[in-house]
Parts: structure tokens; C-alpha cells; sequence
């Protein structure tokens, strides 16, 4: 009975100690066991539930890419559906800046709830802007895993990107 006493208090520090060096650690060391789990397979499904979204928009579907979005609160790792606020916002840009075409510029993974998607958009024709270029431009999917499981979350001005850090783990789809 003594020998299991002391085998669950050995339990019990090692999994005391276990949670307070993951308070400790660094943003790079969580990113780097964040992406260490991470497969291929995450990154097809990544980047499909976001291209997906795109097309969506492309097609004028917007009320149905808006129902499918999400917030995430970095604090309370929690999703909750777009707020009517932000879904009005969202709405009104994408019926002033409607996807023409796009493009996608890069993606990163970070955390499980901060990731990145860019994409450039055109919203007008070289033709409609009298110009030799077409007008654009960029927006940002979030997409973060919870439970196993990617859900598509927006970018906001408050939630862009780190560009410090960003800079040397970014994946430039271009080159």
C-alpha cells in the first residue's frame, strides 16, 4: 500500500512539473511543437476550407461564407460564430470590394489559433479602374484547430499577423 502511495505521488509531481514548464515556455518553442504535430493532411485541409470560402465569394455567396465563420478568443481558446457586428462589417466589404478573382499570396501556421491565409483580391478590372492594372486587395483567413478539427476564423485589424515573427516562417506561394 506504501509502494502505490508513492508511486502516486510521483505521478503527482511529475505532472505538477509537466504543466508549469508549459507555462514557461516560449512563443517559438509552443509554434514549433504546434507545427511538429502537424501533417500534410492539415495543410490540404487547411487550405481547402479557405479556397473553398474564396470560390464562395467569388460565386457572390457571401451570406453563405458568413454563416461559416467563426471568432476565436486567444484567452478562452473558444470559436463563437461572427458577431452581427462583424458580419454587417464583413457583408459591406465584400459587396464594395466583391471577389472578381484572388489569389493566394501565402500561409503559415503558428499556434492552434493563430495561422495565417492571404490573399490578394481583385475587386475591379483593369478595364473598370481605366488602368493597366486590375484594383485590388488583401484579406486574411485565420483558420485555427480545435478538437482535431479546422475551423475557418477572419483576420482582423486587432488580430493581424506578427510581422516580426512572420517575416522567416511565412511559406510565399509564389516562389
Amino acid at each position: 500500500m506504501k509502494k502505490l502511495h508513492y508511486i502516486l505521488i510521483a505521478v503527482a509531481v511529475v505532472c505538477l512539473g509537466t504543466a508549469c514548464s508549459n507555462k514557461n515556455k516560449t512563443r517559438e518553442e509552443k509554434v514549433e511543437e504546434f507545427r511538429s504535430m502537424l501533417t500534410a493532411s492539415d495543410t490540404t485541409q487547411m487550405l481547402q476550407i479557405c479556397d473553398n470560402a474564396m470560390e464562395l465569394l467569388k460565386g457572390k455567396k457571401i451570406d453563405q461564407v458568413l454563416s461559416s465563420l467563426y471568432e476565436y478568443n486567444d484567452s478562452t481558446e473558444e470559436l463563437t460564430p461572427l458577431s452581427d457586428d462583424l458580419k454587417q462589417r464583413l457583408q459591406r466589404q465584400f459587396k464594395m470590394f466583391p471577389v472578381l478573382d484572388y489569389e493566394r499570396k501565402y500561409y503559415s501556421f503558428m499556434l492552434e489559433g493563430c495561422n495565417d491565409v492571404k490573399y490578394q483580391i481583385t475587386f475591379a478590372t483593369a478595364e473598370q479602374v481605366g488602368s493597366d492594372k486590375p484594383a485590388t486587395t488583401m484579406f486574411m483567413f485565420n483558420p485555427v484547430k480545435v478538437d482535431g478539427e479546422w475551423k475557418l476564423c477572419v483576420k482582423t485589424a486587432d488580430k493581424e499577423i506578427d510581422e516580426g515573427k512572420q517575416l522567416e516562417e511565412h511559406i510565399d506561394v509564389n516562389n
